[in-house]
């Protein structure tokens, strides 16, 4: 199997936002280049307000598909350049790397599920919670989210050169730990659908600053991928409501120096219930484990006393399905776009496994679990790739 890697050199999400922080001649990360639109035959030039949607889970070869069926009026597929997602390819990683414009490796939030002994084992990285808590109880154990990346977001990077920053999001998510994190140095403001969400963003647009960037996260699609597959009608009939109403939006509202961009935090993949592999604490297998796994479905990280041996099982139980590996500070760079300090080597464990083909590995942390027809985390081509259309008026 082909495992496709995050390209941090140059053409992953994380240097995508350092081309938007580089466009208003804000500070970029240290250590990250940026992405160069000129080359990829892009330009801001002109633009002061900017306008980023990231629509989770439509990678590019999910879109390709629905271009298959369905044309846009603004672009096609020759319009569209490709980026990679970040590892693991998850919301909570990836628009991590969004907000911040840098890679895993350098803000620590390496996956969805994660061992972190400083709150006391595994921990829920979208509701910052104890993995069978409710949203946000870790705040009871101290946890600040305004304090816990130390990296400035891109809002506060560009409030330093007089850009106001906007993230838009979904009304159930506005106040909580994550969206505090990511939004910090802007102004979060919550929606309930396309309508209030295209209000809110009008606002904005028309308002009397000079310039702006807003990120708008749009999260349903990747809700019906999961239930249905991004194969099925609810996930394609959904991507291209979203995108027409934004280009018809685009059409009305846009001005000669605002710009939009449509890209995605990941992508999803077909996974069938017949490749899934379920286990739990009661298998031979976990013996050697001090924790439950975290990550995902299609990517996890092994928490073991002896990692050598664990590798060993799972390669005899689990070789054909998935890629196990034992990594190295190239594997890390690889992976997460820089060597991990010791804090976060405690996060990703002795072994990482990564999914073969279509195939799942599903732990069974409550007995509640139950299959999935899309999923994502994972190194296959259509987690990993997401498009980049850019929108703006001559």
């Amino acid at each position: 199997m082909e495992l496709n890697f995050p390209r941090y050199d140059g053409s992953s999400i994380v240097n995508f936002s350092a081309a938007i922080l580089e466009h208003f001649d804000a500070d970029i990360p240290q250590g990250v280049n940026t992405y160069s639109l000129k080359d990829n035959g892009l330009s801001l030039e002109g633009i002061d307000k900017v306008v980023v949607f990231i629509i989770d889970a439509v990678g590019y070869y999910n879109l390709i598909k629905v271009l298959e069926k369905k044309s846009f009026k603004y672009f096609n597929q020759k319009d569209i350049r490709i980026l990679t997602s970040v590892f693991p390819s998850t919301t909570a990683t990836a628009l991590t790397s969004i907000f911040t414009a840098t890679p895993p490796g350098e803000h620590g939030v390496l996956g969805y599920l994660l061992n972190v002994p400083e709150y006391g084992g595994l921990v829920n990285m979208i509701e910052l919670a104890p993995y069978t808590q409710d949203r946000d109880n870790l705040t009871r154990l101290g946890f600040d989210p305004l304090k816990y990346n130390p990296n400035p977001t891109i809002f506060e990077l560009l409030k330093e050169v007089g850009v106001r920053g906007y993230h838009l999001t979904s009304k159930s998510f506005v106040n909580t730990g994550l969206t505090r994190m990511h939004s910090r140095g802007g102004i979060a403001r919550g929606v309930h659908g396309l309508g209030d969400m295209f209000e809110e963003l009008r606002t904005v647009l028309l308002s009397e600053e000079i310039a702006s960037v807003t990120l708008v996260y749009w999260g349903l699609i990747d809700t019906y991928g999961h239930r249905y597959g991004p194969n099925s009608l609810s996930y394609t009939s959904e991507t291209a409501t979203v995108i027409s109403a934004i280009e018809e939006f685009f059409e009305d509202i846009a001005e000669r120096n605002t710009a939009f961009f449509i890209t995605a935090d990941h992508g999803q993949i077909e996974t069938p219930w017949e490749q899934e592999i379920w286990w739990s604490k009661f298998d031979d297998l976990f013996e050697e484990m001090y924790s439950m796994p975290g990550g995902e479905q299609r990517m996890s990280y092994i928490y073991s006393y002896d990692g050598e041996k664990t590798k060993r099982k799972m390669e005899r139980q689990f070789g054909d399905a998935l890629e196990i590996i034992e990594p190295s500070g190239l594997d890390e760079i690889k992976l997460f776009g820089k060597p991990l300090n010791s804090v976060f080597r405690k996060r990703r464990g002795e072994l990482i496994t990564v999914s073969k083909g279509n195939s799942s590995l599903c732990f069974k942390y409550t007995g509640q679990e139950h299959s999935l027809k899309g999923r994502h985390g994972g190194l296959a081509k259509e987690e990993m790739y997401v498009p980049l259309i850019l929108l703006r008026k001559p």
